[in-house]
């Protein structure tokens, strides 16, 4: 089957689990929660309201028919789609805003979501809900919808992307042209911020994932209001710039963004398509085939996910086969990365974005430099190599070249590219118990938790992580350990020259290279293991290898002995 099916009907398949993941006593105060760490297992004090938006799928596969689906009209997805609402209706604050990470958040992103879910689900549901759920649910979008007009979230493009969509359907249910208004000068703050690029920041760097996202929400109040203008013409470039790093099998790689998103909208692909050859190819090519579980392990991969996420695939149906407003395509143009007849990658530099494609010849490859100097290598069949550069052990702790940094000084003097890279210890980011209540005291109003936001905003931007989304290193600064890697593309071949530079003698039985060959797990290959007369300790030592495409898979023909 062809992605588009394959999704839709992993979907339909879950809902059984899915209605499992609510608290379907009908007698119990959490009627209708979607959390189970809050309504049954008691293990967190709020529930995230973002899962409330499992009652978009529900609602869109009781109206509609899809692939794989036996669930149009079953009376256990309209029970259970109203019971979401309802709770969702209840557990607001009195302002409209609501928690999605931790109690008194009052999240941007969780109005903005669940107010586009409602929206639409009351679109679908309205004349099969209580009269009495259908008046309380208007009055909850309409004062949810007032405290997200109010408010920006130009730090999280994506976010800002979504309240755009969320008020454009507010204003369609609700009949109130204001919304749309808001919504409209949601868009036109959004666009100011995009980088010459294409990309919209988010947390201040960039994210191919997230641009997928930011692209399918303005896309889809675009195909609301059947209007492109401006904003048409900015989600255009930002998908340009998107498709530009999708992998050979429809996936794409978590290292290039700051969230470590790996996402690929297929609603904007499609919604892109009339304006957009690398668009139009790549739904082209889902039609042709399916990146299979790894094409949807991001959204729809656990509980968490799929709740949040499972209207994607459905919405992605209906607007490829004209349920939603329909669309027309244009002729195609072979994507950047992967191997088709008549492609041809040009080396492209994008220093903002800290990204490069290599030409390679009659192969692909990525040159990260915003990923610890990453180095992705594609051949034809789909072969996928990546050089994540060394590992060095010591004390009982991992110091490595990964770690999202956008600042990391490069230069380029064609053919080569160069980036110097501060190896740091591995450190992932685990709040303390004290860390947790004071993030609860500080929480406990209104202007508290606003505040607090600005200071946690502040460390991500620092930090270069999202915190709460990623388990990936935090950005570490300056350390004792400097790779200077220069990358030199050949034809099918590719030349690494790493200099490493250490500010005191390091053991060199603790220093590895490693590899990563798709689908397998990384290697760890022990420099002592690929040269013999090595000191036990340097302060420098020089490697030059060359990666070759050769007999179906990616070889190290060359190794030069290191220069220490």
């Amino acid at each position: 089957m062809n992605d588009f099916t394959y999704q839709t009907t992993f979907v339909a398949a879950a809902v059984e689990r899915l209605l499992t993941l609510l608290d379907n006593d009908s007698w119990s105060p959490t009627f209708g929660c979607a959390h189970p760490a809050y309504w049954r297992d008691k293990t967190v004090e709020m529930a995230d309201m973002r899962r409330q938006e499992l009652m978009l799928p529900l609602a869109l596969l009781y109206r509609r028919d899809y692939p794989g689906s036996c669930w149009r009209g079953d009376a256990r997805l309209l029970r259970a789609a109203s019971a979401l609402l309802a709770f969702w209706v209840r557990n607001r604050y009195d302002d409209g805003s609501m928690d999605e990470w931790y109690k008194g958040e009052r999240a941007f992103a969780a109005a903005a979501f669940s107010t586009f879910a409602v929206a639409r689900t009351l679109g679908l549901l309205a004349e099969h809900l209580e009269p009495d759920l259908l008046r309380r649910a208007r009055r909850g979008l309409a004062r949810t919808a007032g405290w997200l007009a109010r408010r920006n979230d130009l730090f999280k493009s994506n976010h800002q992307a979504v309240g755009v969509a969320a008020l454009a359907w507010a204003a369609r249910q609700l009949d109130d042209p204001a919304w749309e208004v808001e919504a409209r000068r949601k868009l036109s703050r959004l666009l100011a911020t995009q980088t010459r690029e294409g990309w919209f920041p988010e947390l201040g760097h960039v994210d191919p994932g997230y641009t997928f996202l930011t692209v399918e929400y303005v896309g889809m109040a675009l195909s609301l209001w059947q209007e492109t203008g401006e904003g048409g013409n900015a989600m255009v470039r930002a998908m340009e710039f998107a498709c530009g790093w999708v992998h050979p099998d429809l996936t794409l790689g978590d290292e290039y963004g700051v969230c470590h998103n790996p996402y690929l909208s297929r609603i904007a692909a499609i919604l892109m398509t009339p304006r957009s050859p690398l668009a139009a190819r790549l739904v082209d090519r889902w039609q042709e085939r399916s990146s299979g579980f790894a094409g949807l392990a991001s959204t729809l991969g656990d509980d968490l996910r799929l709740t949040r996420w499972a209207f994607q695939p459905l919405l992605a149906w209906d607007f490829l086969n004209g349920v939603e407003p329909g669309l027309k395509g244009i002729p195609l143009m072979p994507l950047p990365l992967p191997l088709e007849p008549g492609g041809k990658q040009k080396e492209a530099i994008f220093s903002e974005a800290g990204l490069i494609r290599l030409d390679i010849g009659s192969c692909r490859g990525v040159f990260a430099p915003v990923a610890g100097g990453l180095v992705r290598l594609f051949g034809p069949g789909g072969a996928t190599l990546t050089d994540g550069g060394y590992v060095l052990a010591q004390d009982g702790c991992i110091i490595n070249m990964f770690g999202y940094n956008r600042q990391r000084p490069m230069r380029h003097e064609p053919p080569c590219h160069e980036v110097t890279i501060f190896m740091a210890p591995v450190r992932k980011f685990f709040p303390s118990l004290t860390q947790r209540l004071i993030l609860r005291l500080l929480c406990t109003t209104a202007t508290g938790s606003r505040w607090t936001r600005n200071g946690i905003d502040w460390i991500r931007r620092r930090k270069a992580t999202p915190i709460n989304q990623s388990s990936a290193n935090l950005k570490g600064g300056t350390s004792p350990w400097r790779v200077i890697r220069r990358v030199v593309p050949g034809i099918d071949e590719v030349e690494i020259q790493d200099h490493l530079l250490f500010d005191r003698p390091e053991a060199i039985s603790q220093l590895s290279m490693i590899t990563r060959e798709d689908p397998e797990p990384w290697r760890t290959r022990p420099v002592l293991e690929l040269f013999s007369g090595l000191p036990a300790r340097t302060h420098a030592l020089q490697v030059i290898k060359r990666w070759q495409w050769k007999c179906g898979r990616w070889q190290l023909a060359i190794i030069m002995d290191p220069k220490i």
